[in-house]
């Protein structure tokens, strides 16, 4: 069916530079967006290039990755450095596309391989771009689905904004309690498969026999206990997001059978010959540094390579401090209507304030969240404020009067049964280097155990 008018992209208000030498590539993309509404420059070298953003400064810049003088990302931190809010793309070769993921650590938005389809760069402009506005900052994107106002936080989730339309791997890093499951649906929601399934598989909690079933699916009859055919994670999620949490934690076995999906794009249900296409983009995500597994031999370099692609690195709450008043009123407002609260909540002392922001975190965001969930239970009705001696008791720190046990866990006293149970859970994978199995010995438990009690945590 012929598109009409108004199915078309509208460009109308937006400055777009073109830098190819290739006269053709530059004269066909400018005679369609000039047609959707932009305003087009042309130009075939870095040098004109720097000129035009000299006299120009347009909202996007589409530049050419080889070009007679030069590489396109030589042009990349001129342009940002002179407009921030625009927006940058490559255009490449389908042999280059290493590069042009280079492209986007530094701060492109996205690459486009040739030949470019000029319609597909203006959806692309439009979803960027309203008119001359440029696109919103990352804060007001991501506000439905993370919480924050610190500049620490904000710089660390501009990356999420530009990797979100990308189809390559991310791979999320920050300790537990951070928010990585958050930020892996964000770059869902923000992307072009948000209409698409959102499949979540945590690594750790589910038995190392069971992995590769739960993750590729089986046959009837595969194994002991397959009563029937099983679709498995990667299929569920087709043509959406599969979100690998704890990937660290991922067997050797299961690791060669991942590393062969990401390369060729197919899966084999357990009991099966056959290989089924599947088209998933693979966010993962882990509590410690990947390269520190690979070097104790428990993670493969392979496999962490193509993992690695795009990288977002999320700092613990103790290094956004600005947060923590914000998210501490959030969650409290948030768990007094969970029980039944009549009017507004009680507002947060600044005395009240300043102890949160001297607490360490050690359980970071979600931490927080749980205390002002135990805090909600306990306030009288009608109470106002929030004052120090109310948070105090349900702070596991040395100063309070707490309770030592399990060689130096420190837990309130009016700490309930199932936190008591995380705080020494936490403490024993600590003291463990986070090998599950020496942690569940330390805790008197078997490892199928403490997977469990993690996974319902």
């Amino acid at each position: 069916m012929e598109k009409t008018e108004k199915d078309l992209p509208n460009l109308s208000g937006l400055s777009l530079l073109i830098v190819d030498d290739d006269p053709a590539i530059v004269r066909s993309l400018k005679r369609v967006l000039t047609g959707l509404g932009a305003d087009v420059t042309g130009v075939s070298s870095i040098r004109e290039a720097r000129l035009s953003l000299a006299e120009l400064l347009p909202d996007a810049v589409l530049a050419d990755l080889q070009l007679k003088d030069g590489t396109g990302l030589d042009l990349l931190p001129d342009y940002l450095s002179q407009n921030p809010d625009g927006g940058f793309y490559m255009i490449t070769g389908h042999g280059s596309v290493g590069n042009a993921v280079e492209a986007l650590r530094q701060g492109a938005r996205d690459y486009f391989e040739k030949p470019v389809d000029p319609l597909l760069l203006a959806k692309r402009l439009v979803t960027d771009f309203t008119g001359k506005q440029s696109v919103r900052r990352s804060s007001d994107l991501l506000s439905p689905y993370l919480t924050f106002c610190d500049p620490v936080m904000n710089e660390a989730l501009m990356d999420v904004v530009r990797f979100a339309s990308s189809q390559e791997p991310v791979l999320i890093q920050g300790e537990t309690g951070t928010g990585k499951e958050l930020v892996a649906r964000a770059l869902h929601g923000l992307g072009p498969r948000a209409e698409a399934p959102f499949v979540a598989v945590n690594c750790g909690a589910i038995p190392e026999t069971m992995l590769e079933a739960e993750l590729f699916g089986y046959e009837k009859g595969a194994f002991t206990g397959a009563s029937r055919q099983h679709k498995g994670r990667f299929e569920q999620a087709h043509e959406g997001t599969l979100f690998l949490d704890e990937i660290g934690e991922m067997p050797p076995s299961a690791q060669v059978s991942l590393l062969r999906v990401l390369e060729e794009g197919m899966i084999h249900r357990i009991g099966s010959e056959r290989g089924i296409p599947i088209d998933v983009r693979v966010v993962a995500a882990t509590h410690r540094p990947l390269e520190e597994r690979v070097e104790d031999g428990l993670f493969r370099q392979d496999l962490l390579y193509r993992l690695n692609v795009l990288l977002v690195q999320l700092p613990p709450l103790r290094e956004r401090p600005r947060d923590i008043a914000l998210l501490a009123q959030h969650f409290l407002a948030n768990s007094l209507r969970d029980v039944g609260w009549e009017g507004s909540a009680p507002t947060i002392t600044s005395e009240a304030l300043t102890l949160l922001e001297n607490y360490s975190w050690p359980g970071n965001v979600r931490e927080l969240r749980n205390i002002m969930a135990r805090l909600a239970v306990r306030l009288p009705e009608g109470l106002q404020e929030i004052k120090p001696n109310l948070l105090s008791p349900l702070l596991t720190t040395k100063n309070n009067n707490v309770t030592s046990c399990n060689g130096g866990v420190f837990i309130p006293k009016d700490t309930t049964l199932a936190d008591a149970e995380w705080l020494l859970i936490d403490n024993a994978l600590k003291e463990s280097g986070y090998n599950r199995s020496k942690a569940a010995k330390l805790l008197g438990i078997g490892e199928r155990t403490l997977r469990r009690k993690l996974n319902e945590s």
